[in-house]
């Protein structure tokens, strides 16, 4: 059986506020809040089912860690550009429904996106307070207009165009 994806660590410089943003942003829900004398962590979960394991789903999807400094302010107040090896991370929602909302309440929060068609998916590249680069996506595999391959095909997806499939 090959290995599966269990959950991301994020060193972050101002917990609280990263907390609030991954909740809001995301719907996750703090599981756990624990200190190992060291550092503070937040254990954030989706609560999804997992097949064989528990009902109200994994401890934890995404661990974050107080552990880093605050970083410098980026001109115009913005979150500071973050490079490194990790070029971003994503989280899935079921359909086009679920995306635009998503938007819409990063949007609320003042959060800027990039809406992209990639043929197999629709995503929603933003970034976290402190500069992380996120994605979240919906599935078009299996939709009329679909593909089921992406073939390195990526274009600007149209906000009125997720909009009116989003019903």
């Amino acid at each position: 059986m090959p290995a599966r994806l269990g959950h991301l660590r994020l060193d972050v410089a101002d917990l609280d506020r990263q907390t609030a943003f991954y909740t809001g942003a995301l719907g996750l829900t703090v599981r756990e809040r624990a200190t190992d004398g060291t550092s503070h962590y937040a254990f954030l979960t989706d609560a999804q089912p997992v097949p064989g394991g528990a009902a109200d789903g994994m401890h934890h999807r995404l661990v974050l860690r107080q552990a880093r400094e605050p970083a410098p302010a980026q001109a115009g107040g913005s979150a500071p550009d973050r490079s490194g090896p990790l070029d971003h991370f994503a989280w899935e929602v079921d359909d086009e429904a679920e995306l635009l909302a998503t938007v819409e309440r990063l949007r609320a929060m003042g959060v800027e996106t990039d809406l992209q068609e990639a043929q197999i998916a629709w995503q929603c590249y933003f970034h976290d307070p402190e500069g992380t680069r996120l994605e979240v996506y919906c599935d078009r595999r299996a939709r009329p207009d679909g593909a089921r391959l992406w073939r390195g095909q990526q274009e600007g997806l149209a906000e009125e165009r997720l909009r009116h499939v989003a019903g």
